[in-house]
């Protein structure tokens, strides 16, 4: 038994559901699965889920486990974040990750003013999906992140977060488009369009699934990719349309694609997400209060699940 079979075993836990929690852990449904077979023969063939239905369910077993498990990954937690504070404190290293956009946000001017005010602290910077980035966060492996900020955080109460960037989702069409000169357009309208989206590990993709849900329709998606300039190129060349944000769409304004805003208005917000397990070490409370202040943040909300007033201390 080790440390990440117990992590399998609790994203099961929470959703009930192998290929969902398979999506959560970064690996196959089939290997999840046979991973949680092996467990149940260590423990001496305990069943520790009901798997006769779509959904598994925790048997007596499974609830006790579960119970044990939590805490074990609790104390882990605690110990790799005591340990980071004797290395990438001291050392000045700081782990940042971000979404593959954030040239495109403005976020490279963000990067950059911090290196020039604390050159002693080097910057560890790792682009992955929002998903991607909290399931880091959640082992440690990131001191913080820039995500696509999803519906459901606040929910999430092991994270606080700090808005950094409101921005409005857009249509883009080739600008020899017949929607391409409208300046407003209903989703309803573009439900019979090929859709070119983001992939689904990202939280863009699922705004606009629910997006064009809620307009009645579910988009035929042709192409998926987690590069924006591949998405806006094959627009570009009239391959069908995509939801992007005004300022992912602004940064390729030189393409061949006409921005068209939506009647009914979709916010998007990046935002700068941290652990609330993590003991802040000063790098993390130097960059925090640098990202705060920074001048290109077009968003003054105070920080989702947090109590946090000023700056960090």
């Amino acid at each position: 038994m080790n440390i990440e079979q117990l992590k399998y075993v609790m994203a099961i836990v929470k959703h009930q559901h192998l290929t969902n929690a398979s999506y959560e852990v970064s690996i196959s449904q089939s290997s999840l699965s046979k991973y949680l077979i092996k467990l149940e023969k260590e423990l001496g063939g305990v069943q520790l889920f009901d798997r006769t239905t779509r959904t598994v369910k925790l048997t007596a077993a499974g609830q006790e486990f579960a119970k044990y498990a939590n805490r074990i990954l609790d104390e882990y937690d605690h110990l790799l974040n005591e340990m980071r504070t004797f290395t990438h404190g001291e050392r000045g290293v700081l782990s940042v990750g971000t979404i593959p956009v954030y040239s495109s946000r403005g976020l490279i001017s963000l990067f950059a003013s911090f290196q020039k005010k604390y050159p002693e602290i080097q910057l560890d910077i790792t682009e992955k999906m929002s998903s991607e980035l909290i399931g880091l966060l959640k082992k440690a492996e990131l001191d913080m992140a820039f995500i696509a900020l999803p519906e459901n955080f606040e929910k999430l109460e092991a994270f606080s977060a700090y808005p950094m960037i409101k921005d409005e989702v857009v249509l883009i069409t080739q600008k020899g488009h017949p929607y391409a000169s409208r300046k407003a357009i209903s989703l309803s309208e573009v439900k019979n369009e090929p859709f070119i989206l983001m992939n689904q590990a990202s939280t863009l993709f699922q705004i606009c699934i629910d997006a064009c849900k809620k307009a009645g329709f579910t988009p035929d998606i042709t192409h998926e990719s987690s590069q924006i300039d591949i998405i806006v190129g094959l627009v570009a060349e009239g391959l069908g349309v995509s939801l992007i944000t005004s300022k992912e769409a602004e940064y390729f304004s030189t393409a061949n694609i006409s921005l068209i805003r939506l009647e009914k208005s979709i916010t998007h917000t990046t935002a700068l997400v941290v652990s609330n397990r993590m003991k802040r070490s000063n790098a993390m409370k130097a960059f925090l209060n640098h990202a705060q202040d920074w001048d290109g943040k077009t968003s003054e909300d105070a920080p989702l699940n947090s109590d946090r007033k000023g700056n960090i201390s």
